[in-house]
C-alpha cells in the first residue's frame, strides 16, 4: 500500500518529468547543443549533468547500505529546497560535469525517462524512511534518508529544468 508521502514523491516525480520533457521537447537538435553565451552550458550539457547526478544518487538508492533513523525522515528537505530554490550560482562537481556538444536529443530523453521509471522503483521497493549510509551531502552533515534524496533529486532537476528553459529564450 503507497502511503501519502510517497504518492506526493510519484506525482512530483512525474510532473518534474513532464515539464523537463516539456521544455526540451522545445529544442530542435541543432538547437539541443546550442548556446549564446560560449562560457555557459547548452540544454543538452545541462541535461546530460542531471542524468550524471541523478544517475549516481539512484545507483546508489537502488544497490546501497542503509541504517535505520532517529530523526525525522523529512527533516532535511527544507534544506534542500532552500539551496536549490537559491538564485546562488553553484559550482558543480568536476565528475559531474558534462561533456562538449553534440548531445543527441533522443538519447537525452531515453535516460531521462529510464531514470524516472528507477525512481519510481525506488520508491515502490524500498524503506524511504532509511538512511542512505554510502551518499554524502555536506549541508546536511549525518546523510539524507532516501526521501530526502529523491526530493534532492526533483528538486535538483526543476533548477535546471528553469535554465533550459532560460537557454531556449536566449537562442531561439
Amino acid at each position: 500500500m503507497i502511503t501519502n508521502s510517497q504518492q506526493e514523491l510519484v506525482d512530483e516525480i512525474e510532473n518534474t518529468h513532464r515539464e523537463i520533457f516539456h521544455q526540451l521537447s522545445r529544442f530542435s537538435e541543432q538547437e539541443i547543443n546550442s548556446v549564446k553565451n560560449e562560457e555557459s552550458w547548452t540544454a543538452g550539457q545541462v541535461t546530460e549533468h542531471i542524468i550524471k547526478s541523478n544517475g549516481g544518487i539512484i545507483n546508489k538508492l537502488l544497490h546501497d547500505n542503509v541504517t535505520p533513523i532517529t530523526r525525522p525522515f523529512d527533516e532535511q528537505v527544507d534544506l534542500i529546497k532552500k539551496i536549490f530554490r537559491s538564485e546562488d550560482k553553484m559550482k558543480t562537481a568536476l565528475v559531474l560535469e558534462p561533456g562538449k556538444p553534440p548531445h543527441k536529443l533522443n538519447d537525452l530523453l531515453k535516460s531521462l525517462l529510464q531514470q524516472k521509471e528507477q525512481q519510481l522503483q525506488i520508491i515502490n521497493e524500498n524503506d524511504l524512511k532509511e538512511l542512505s549510509i554510502e551518499l554524502q551531502f555536506p549541508p546536511a552533515p549525518n546523510g539524507l534518508t532516501r526521501y530526502e534524496w529523491l526530493i534532492f533529486m526533483i528538486e535538483h532537476t526543476q533548477r535546471h529544468c528553469k535554465q533550459i528553459e532560460s537557454i531556449y529564450k536566449d537562442i531561439s
